[in-house]
């Protein structure tokens, strides 16, 4: 039900919004979009569960509402540890407190094996950002990302 909600607002936003400019060839970039709602979702679910949500949720949101399917997707994959440390260093520079998702390390472990399942299943393309113990610069994740973003434009 509440990947139903999530969806309908896209498909509102889109219909209300975006679609024109898209239609006639514009270039997005969306930070989450279908994407967070598989990996939220589809966290609470298990095995073959797992499974038949995403490609539940995939026909869904582009076969039966119509919402564009993106030409890529780009996984940035966190260990939770280093996920955990940068919302305690976001919640101390920011005076602010984490949320209840944020707050529960069980809860983004579990988002994130089911956010490496999900770009399996989906062939989303993964950007690891932490390379041997450290987490690499925002400079050298860019690139990385730049890369793939300036070859899918070109293809």
């Amino acid at each position: 039900a509440a990947s139903t909600f999530y969806a309908v607002d896209r498909y509102a936003s889109y219909k209300t919004q975006w679609k024109e400019y898209y239609t006639s060839g514009g270039v997005l970039l969306s930070d989450r979009y279908t994407t967070s709602n598989a990996v939220h979702q589809a966290s609470k679910e298990q095995g073959q569960a797992q499974e038949e949500f995403l490609k539940w949720l995939y026909e869904f949101e582009y076969d039966k509402l119509g919402l564009p399917r993106p030409d890529l997707t780009i996984y940035l994959d966190v260990p939770t540890d280093f996920t955990e440390k940068l919302l305690r260093s976001r919640e101390a520079a920011t005076n602010t407190t984490a949320d209840i998702h944020e707050q529960d390390t069980a809860y983004l472990a579990t988002c994130r094996l089911t956010g490496r399942a999900a770009a399996k299943y989906y062939g989303w393309t993964v950007v690891n950002c932490v390379q041997e113990g450290n987490m690499r610069s925002i400079e050298d994740i860019h690139e990385e990302i730049y890369r793939y973003v300036r070859q899918c434009l070109e293809d």
